[in-house]
């Protein structure tokens, strides 16, 4: 396997944790947020589609073992941007969207277990960007209900 591809999609190795390395993600994902926080929405957005292309090409030249390895993080890391999206990179933010996306991508309430049947790479990004989907949605409405309760 080509090591490039490897060293991507398991987010520089940290696919390779024991215990959990999705988690592990997702947090840097939160870490990368939080250093490098993104202005405008367009170009977040941007970077997402530009990370999600980048990785189903990256997940379809690969000659993965099972449908969704553990070792590949990705995933978690495009999942846990996708939750971020028009949220401002605050600690709060951060932990309650960290939380909520692993929650969706663990428990996978129906769609999300549906859309990880997609085929190779397809399967691999859709359950965890749709979890991120959930999770955005979820931080909209907390951060909704936190402000009327304010």
């Amino acid at each position: 396997m080509n090591k490039g591809l490897l060293f991507f999609v398991t987010c520089g190795f940290i696919g390779y944790l024991p215990f959990m390395p999705g988690t592990y993600a997702s947090a840097l994902g939160c870490i990368i947020l939080y250093i490098f926080p993104v202005d405008s929405i367009m170009s977040y957005i941007l970077v997402i589609i530009c990370l999600v292309a980048l990785s189903i090409i990256c997940l379809n030249r690969m000659r993965l073992v099972s449908s969704d390895p553990p070792y590949v993080v990705i995933d978690e890391m495009a999942g846990m941007l996708v939750t971020m999206v028009g949220h401002r990179a605050t600690m709060i933010n951060l932990i309650a969207g960290f939380i909520l996306f692993r929650f969706f991508d663990i428990v996978k309430p129906y769609p999300i277990r549906y859309v990880e049947r997609y085929k190779k790479g397809y399967g691999i990004m859709a359950d965890d960007i749709l979890a991120g989907v959930f999770a955005n949605i979820c931080l909209y409405i907390f951060l909704f209900l936190k402000g009327l309760l304010s």
